[in-house]
């Protein structure tokens, strides 16, 4: 992955938490640590979004009483059918 463009900019923290930086951050990095904490909040924000729209969302397959029976069956035509194919 090729390296965004990065844009300088201020920000304002709390003395507890730039304390905590400066004792888990590198001494040198501080840019790159601060950007991948961003990124993976922003990763955790989408995820749990997307799991409660998932959540949300109308229930599938509700004609399947046996859900496990279901499986099995769709493993088994699954592997005859890569039998007959040469799979």
């Amino acid at each position: 992955m090729m390296p965004s463009p990065t844009t300088r900019i201020n920000i304002s923290l709390s003395e507890d938490v730039l304390t905590m930086l400066r004792r888990y951050a590198p001494e040198r990095g501080l840019s790159r640590f601060l950007s991948e904490a961003a990124r993976e909040k922003i990763d955790r924000i989408k995820r749990e979004k997307a799991f409660k729209e998932l959540l949300d969302a109308p229930p599938s397959f509700t004609k399947i009483r046996d859900s496990a029976a279901y499986v099995r069956t769709s493993r088994r035509l699954d592997e005859k059918r890569a039998r007959r194919l040469g799979i």
